[in-house]
Order: C-alpha cells, then structure tokens, then sequence
C-alpha cells in the first residue's frame, strides 16, 4: 500500500506539474522516468503511447466519484465470486475481470 505522500493515479488523471513518487519502470527493466520528475503534458503524452494505465505521484489522493464507484465496483465483484472461493478456475475468472476493471476505471 501507497504512503500517505504518494497516490497511485491513472495516467490519464495527470496533470502537468505533477511529481513523480516512484521512478516509471517498463516490463523490460529499463527506466523512462526517475523519482522526482515534474510531469510535463508532452511527457504525460509520452507515457500514455508506451501504454502505461498508471503512476505513482507525489500527495494526497484526488478526490472524485470515480474512486469511490470504483471501490464499490469492486466489492460488487468480490460480493457475486464470494461462494465460488475454493473453486480454482472461478478464482482466476474473478482476477480477470478485476484487473479489467482496475485497467479501464
């Protein structure tokens, strides 16, 4: 879990003047990005065509309806796979979608 100092937004929540908490790593290992850069939109832009969905920044989390819709979005999901726990495929089924949703809100 994130400290209190550092958020863990979508890139697309971004906004210029926004410091980077953790460096942004590819899968590959290599660094784009070191803790401690200021985000500029043509870097934002960057970031979004390598693909990446989030950073992690520097303060407190944005407030918005989305992070809360998005929390009770997925107490929904943990709610409709809570009898299906000791069934292995169901487990990996509800980790798909999870991570579908984590990627798309």
């Amino acid at each position: 879990m994130a400290p209190t100092n550092e958020q863990r937004i979508l890139i697309t929540q971004a906004i210029p003047g926004m410091v980077l908490a953790q460096p942004v790593i590819l899968p590959n290992k290599v660094t784009l990005c070191a803790r401690g850069t200021v985000l500029s939109e043509v870097l934002i832009t960057r970031l979004m065509i390598r693909g990446l969905k989030r950073i992690y920044v520097q303060g407190r989390d944005l407030p918005g309806p989305n992070r809360a819709r998005f929390n009770e979005s997925i107490e929904q999901l943990h709610e409709r796979f809570s009898r299906t726990t000791q069934i292995p495929t169901m487990v990996s089924l509800r980790i798909i979608v999870e991570r579908v949703m984590v990627k798309y809100l």
